[in-house]
C-alpha cells in the first residue's frame, strides 16, 4: 500500500449513511420493545416468531441489493465472469490455431 493512499470521497458518504442507518435501526428496536412491553403476555408471544421472519426477510433483501451493487459496480468496470469469458480461447482454438490476436476470433471472420 502506498503512503499517499487516500479514500475516496464517496466512502465518506457511505460510512455516514451506515452510521445514520444504525443509529435509525437502533431506535426502532427500542420503539418495539417499548411496544412489546405493554402489550398482554398473549399478544407478546406471538411478536418474537414475528420478529424473527421479519428480521430474516429483510437480511435477505439487503444481501440480495448487496449483491446487485456489487454486480453492478463489477460489471460497469468490465470486470465479471461474463466479460472474461468474451476473451477466453478453448484449448482447441489455442492448438490448432496457435494464439489468437485481437479480431482473430472465428466469429470475427464472418
Amino acid at each position: 500500500m502506498q503512503p499517499q493512499f487516500r479514500f475516496p470521497r464517496s466512502t465518506v458518504f457511505l460510512m455516514c449513511v451506515i452510521l445514520v442507518a444504525l443509529v435509525l435501526a437502533i431506535q426502532k428496536a427500542q420503539n418495539i420493545v417499548q411496544m412489546k412491553e405493554s402489550l398482554p403476555p398473549a399478544i407478546a408471544t406471538a411478536w418474537g416468531p414475528m420478529l424473527w421472519g421479519l428480521l430474516f426477510a429483510s437480511a435477505l433483501i439487503l444481501a440480495a441489493v448487496a449483491a446487485a451493487a456489487a454486480w453492478g459496480v463489477l460489471f460497469a468496470l468490465r470486470r465479471t465472469g461474463l466479460h472474461r469469458l468474451d476473451g477466453m480461447q478453448t484449448w482447441a482454438e489455442h492448438h490448432w490455431r496457435g494464439p489468437t490476436k485481437p479480431g482473430n476470433s472465428f466469429f470475427d471472420r464472418r
